[in-house]
């Protein structure tokens, strides 16, 4: 085989090898989403209009299973009730969730929509839990 052919067919191989590792690397860096909707029980009275649920949203991101309770419904639960229950209108950490509210902007701060994000995980899991809280106004 003359010189030429021989690099030829190198260049060949060198093209197929590196078609066949472009799925491999794709497939690795695919992302997994999965969510949950929770109607979680507050105190009577802290929210407006008489109810007392809380629907909660849970998106999680490449769930590992060895860290599925940072986003049961039990910790959901947890962190839910704290807002709801004391009556938080800002940020606050609670049950490896950094969360902050955004409040609705008129006087009393009726609606306050929270955003929480677990912080500090060393496995590629991320978890953002949203939902918001109709708070009752204050008496006068």
């Amino acid at each position: 085989m003359s010189l030429s052919k021989r690099i030829a067919a190198g260049t060949v191989v060198a093209v197929l090898g590196a078609g066949a590792a472009l799925p491999a690397v794709a497939a690795a860096t695919t992302t997994v989403t999965q969510t949950s909707t929770y109607n979680i029980t507050v105190n009577r009275g802290v929210l407006a209009g008489g109810g007392h649920k809380v629907r909660a949203k849970v998106v999680v991101t490449n769930p590992d299973k060895s860290v599925s309770d940072w986003y049961s419904r039990a910790t959901v639960r947890k962190v839910v009730r704290k807002a709801a229950n004391q009556g938080i209108q800002k940020p606050f950490d609670y049950q490896g969730y950094r969360c902050v509210p955004v409040l609705d902007g008129s006087m009393n701060a009726s609606a306050a929509r929270f955003t929480c994000k677990l912080n500090g995980a060393d496995v590629p899991t991320t978890v953002k839990l949203t939902f918001t809280i109709p708070f009752k106004p204050p008496a006068a």
